[in-house]
């Protein structure tokens, strides 16, 4: 692994070693990289596409969309019953 530093933010080159082969990827711009050259480092990648990976901490875990999903329900849910009222008492 090696570091390329931009605007004050360090990017990781990280080797990947796969079935495949191998692949360099350039992860994150970091403020205080989690690791120094040589090291170590945990990443998420597709297998299918070795270009797209992630640091663990990138990995979105789903809050947000259940978050969206369950106010998106609750204003559908509103408006059916807004539509019910008003053809009722019509």
């Amino acid at each position: 692994m090696a570091t390329r530093t931009e605007n004050g933010r360090t990017r990781l080159l990280v080797q990947l070693s796969v079935e495949e082969g191998s692949n360099r990827i350039e992860v994150g711009l970091f403020k205080w990289p989690p690791v120094s050259v040589g090291g170590a480092v945990e990443v998420v990648y597709d297998p299918q596409d070795l270009s797209n990976v992630l640091m663990p901490d990138d990995v979105g875990t789903g809050r947000v969309a259940l978050l969206l999903a369950i106010g998106s329900s609750l204003l559908l849910l509103f408006c059916v019953l807004a539509i019910v009222i008003t053809f009722v008492t019509w």
